[in-house]
């Protein structure tokens, strides 16, 4: 599940943004950062998360707000019992309830934003899957919340960045769109972050209590969702890098 997500339009409302008038704190930030960035801005009209694509990610470093471009999959590693040994595993996502002990090493220092014109997320009908794009009501952006972290290759120096986006409990409106009666954990919804408590999502000096603070549902009465064209399809591949995917797409059988 939230292994899909639209970013296209995200430099270009952020750059809008921040020409306002009276620009915010932090979308005064987010420019200095766009101008400071010197690597090109991922845009995607969807982003498979299971092709490990790489993803246009917010952090703070140094005191600055910076855009840094990264994988999307963070590893976790862990100590099985069963086998003696230790198994890493990737996680697109991370559960809240599960972050302080699978990322206990940077969930304080390393939390990031993902900008997105939205994500998708599958509903299941009568033994049939519909993809749905949830986006925000006034066709501005999400903020998702992640963690993120960085990894120096000993023999080449090269530094690689990778991030999982954190879930929470669903809101009413995707509670009823991810619907998948198999889903592990539940339905769930992606982290989402409102503008104005975004630096402080960034503050690295947050207590436990106060990251948790974050961890619950957006409110659906600022977000809408509509079905859209099953994109994964092979019949449908060539509309992936076209605006087709985020457009409302009708199925009989879901309006009837």
């Amino acid at each position: 599940m939230c292994y899909w997500i639209g970013t296209k339009k995200v430099r270009k409302a952020m750059e809008q943004r921040s020409k306002n008038q009276y620009p915010s704190e932090f979308n005064q930030q987010v420019n200095e950062a766009i101008v400071a960035m010197k690597d090109e801005f991922m845009e995607y009209y969807v982003a498979i998360g299971k092709g490990k694509p790489q993803i246009t990610a917010l952090v703070k470093e140094n005191g600055k707000l910076q855009f840094h471009n990264m994988q999307w999959t963070l590893p976790y590693s862990y100590y099985d019992k069963k086998t003696s040994k230790v198994v890493t595993r990737e996680l697109l996502n991370s559960t809240c309830e599960r972050v302080f002990y699978q990322h206990k090493d940077i969930i304080f220092n390393h939390r990031c934003l993902i900008p997105i014109d939205g994500y998708f997320e599958y509903y299941h009908f009568r033994k049939e899957t519909y993809p749905y794009f949830i986006q925000p009501k006034n066709g501005d952006l999400f903020y998702a919340g992640g963690i993120w972290n960085k990894k120096v290759d000993e023999q080449t120096g090269e530094i690689s960045e990778s991030f999982s986006i954190i879930t929470t409990p669903p809101n009413p409106l995707v509670e009823k769109i991810h619907n998948n009666p198999d889903a592990p954990n539940g339905s769930r919804m992606l982290l989402l972050i409102k503008e104005d408590e975004a630096l402080n999502y960034l503050n690295e000096n947050l207590t436990i209590e106060e990251v948790k603070q974050f961890f619950k549902p957006y409110d659906e009465k600022e977000m809408t969702a509509h079905s859209v064209l099953r994109f994964q399809r092979k019949e449908n591949s060539q509309f992936l890098n076209s605006s087709k995917v985020q457009e409302y797409f009708e199925y009989p059988e879901l309006v009837a």
